[in-house]
């Protein structure tokens, strides 16, 4: 019944494939989606769906590179911008591509060419059609950094068993917390396949000599607004607004978490009358100029300038790339993390703590429930409007030894959870034995 509904989904589905804006080679994404390009036999096929999975797992994928130098690798993602960071950040593997689309048409004949020894799906992306070809081909399957949300745990026991046959082709489900395992175990995994492994997101580290030329040269203080969405970036134009009354010093760098919605954004801005530049157009900042036709309001001396050579520049920047963001926590003075504002679950928090950074974000931080730990160890301030916004982000402005404080909680509190990956190895290892 499956496969003829995914058949029939996928035939519905195909406009949009064909018609969707994405990636530069678009004829090898959607061979790639269909399932009809030339695959070769693999050792370790790991799928991350999008940017987030990626970025968590990559301390896995490059350790798992390191100890089984002689195995093949594919990772895979269903997303153009998650193939994008993968390609930056893992360029190792052996292979990087699309999942294809999960209906027996498209995954029979990846699978049969791949023959994958291991398959490893992150955070608990569960496939039917995919897990079943692959045990008919004799596959290990397992789940790491496995999470499962209120919202998903609620949808997959009205499924009852249909998700306990899904979950029996798995033979390992390593999640991130005590609650996620029970929940796994819930909805019908064996707990005997069930263990408590942490989260990759912990275990992370950056390149400090890969340094980003363009933000090593702004000048004074940053409030970093990171993965904003629809109905977000307008409260915190009215916080930075409100604040930069008092501390003409602090500009603003402005993270859209979709890139379909920086032109939106960028919209808003002028909408606003606002003083601003993309990343995009800072590409030489040793020949920066202002646009002449941004508006004048809010300028200061540029953050680029050597000497007074810079001229006036905008206070904001608009982060119109992917895959810098990680790196720009490092020079951020305080970071909002966004989807906080509005009910969407939130984003990562671990990032701006490795930097010491300290966090602000809103009440909908339902994908991160570690974010209340973040708030009991003070590593963390919760607000819930532009006024909460301005409040929390004066009183640290004003309090050095509070920002500092804060940083370093949240640094504290990455440090005790660090070892997922190593976990990972460990059961990788013992099921590469088996195969």
């Amino acid at each position: 019944m499956y496969n003829i509904f995914s058949a029939i989904a996928l035939l519905l589905y195909l406009p949009f494939l064909f018609l969707k804006k994405g990636p530069e080679d678009k004829s090898n994404f959607l061979r790639e989606r269909l399932g009809i390009s030339h695959y070769e036999k693999t050792d370790i096929w790991i799928h991350a769906v999008s940017v987030g999975e990626v970025v968590a797992c990559v301390p896995f994928l490059k350790r798992l590179k390191k100890e089984f130098p002689g195995k093949r690798i594919v990772l895979s993602t269903t997303t153009y911008t998650g193939q994008k960071v993968a390609r930056e950040r893992f360029p190792g593997a052996d292979r990087i591509m699309y999942m294809p689309c999960d209906t027996g048409l498209c995954v029979s004949r990846v699978v049969n060419s791949l023959k994958p020894g291991i398959f490893i799906t992150i955070e608990t992306e569960l496939w039917p059609a995919l897990f079943k070809t692959l045990k008919r081909s004799g596959s290990k399957i397992i789940i790491l950094n496995g999470r499962i949300s209120n919202k998903s745990f609620k949808g997959y026991k009205r499924l009852g068993f249909l998700m306990k046959n899904l979950l029996s082709y798995v033979d390992f489900f390593y999640m991130q917390g005590k609650t996620d395992a029970e929940r796994i175990m819930a909805i019908g995994a064996d707990k005997y396949k069930v263990d408590v492994m942490g989260n990759f997101k912990f275990d992370i580290s950056f390149d400090v000599s890969n340094s980003l030329r363009w933000l090593e040269n702004i000048k004074g203080r940053i409030l970093l607004a990171a993965s904003t969405h629809k109905g977000e970036e307008e409260i915190i134009l009215d916080a930075y607004e409100a604040t930069k009354q008092n501390y003409p010093d602090l500009k603003l760098i402005l993270a859209p978490r979709h890139p379909e919605r920086f032109n939106e954004v960028a919209d808003i801005l002028k909408r606003r009358n606002l003083n601003f530049i993309r990343r995009t157009e800072m590409q030489n900042i040793d020949k920066i100029s202002p646009n002449p036709s941004f508006p004048k309001r809010g300028t200061i001396i540029s953050p680029f300038d050597k000497g007074g050579q810079g001229g006036i520049f905008p206070n904001i920047i608009l982060l119109d790339t992917i895959g810098e963001l990680s790196m720009v926590f490092s020079k951020a003075t305080i970071a909002f993390i966004g989807g906080s504002l509005v009910p969407l679950g939130g984003h990562n928090i671990l990032e701006p703590a490795y930097w010491a950074r300290p966090i602000i974000f809103g009440p909908y931080m339902d994908n991160f429930p570690m974010a209340g730990e973040f708030l009991l160890r003070s590593a963390a301030l919760q607000v819930k409007d532009a006024d909460d916004i301005t409040k929390s982000v004066k009183d640290l402005l004003d309090d050095h030894e509070k920002t500092a404080r804060m940083g370093q909680n949240a640094k504290i509190i990455i440090d005790e959870n660090a070892g997922a990956v190593k976990k990972a190895i460990e059961l990788v290892r013992g099921f590469i034995g088996t195969v």
